[in-house]
């Protein structure tokens, strides 16, 4: 919140353009970092178990790639993004982390079991974009679905697996909870080439 409220003030003070993203778990092929879909993928496709924490009924909603840079290109180009707040994300798929676990081993053809680990701190239970904002001040709609979204991230993992020989999820680590499972809620993941 505090560059929010220092880009507000360059904006007000120096009458510098400017404007508010906010980025609700974001994913997509070439994914690094901590994001929940990359490491729930690369469990599936070990076929090691995938662990949530709690009983996994965080609900989150998830936005692929495209869709995101979709919105963050029209904050860019539109005149009535200037001194605004955007969430960007898409609210038509929001699902339970545990749900989440289960499509990723479906649509993987795994044969993974989740398995729900005891909490070990508080977790935010609903995380979805009211995405209004976006919609009729940039005609923002996201159109990527959770489904197409996870196919075309699966595809680019399997098709890149041996280029890291082993070496992309190193370190990760096995839980995942509903925090730390995208772009917003501990810093700007970085993605690979497409």
């Amino acid at each position: 919140l505090a560059a929010e409220h220092l880009i507000f003030a360059m904006i007000q003070e120096r009458a510098l353009p400017g404007v508010v993203i906010r980025p609700f778990n974001v994913f997509g092929p070439g994914q690094v970092g901590e994001g929940a879909v990359q490491r729930f993928v690369h469990r599936a496709l070990r076929g090691a178990p995938l662990t949530v924490s709690g009983d996994g009924s965080q609900i989150r909603a998830w936005c692929y790639v495209d869709d995101f840079i979709d919105g963050l290109l029209r904050t860019l180009s539109h005149p009535g993004a200037v001194g605004q707040t955007f969430h960007i994300g898409n609210p038509q798929t929001a699902v339970t982390v545990y749900h989440l676990a289960a499509l990723i081993v479906q649509l993987t053809g795994s044969a993974s079991e989740i398995r729900c680990v005891p909490r070990e701190r508080v977790d935010v239970e609903l995380r979805i974009p009211d995405i209004e904002a976006a919609r009729s001040i940039l005609g923002f709609v996201p159109s990527v679905s959770l489904e197409q979204g996870l196919a075309q991230t699966i595809a680019w993992y399997r098709q890149h697996a041996s280029l890291t020989n082993g070496q992309m999820f190193d370190g990760l680590p096995d839980t995942v909870s509903g925090l730390g499972s995208g772009l917003n809620e501990e810093g700007a993941n970085n993605y690979g080439p497409h």
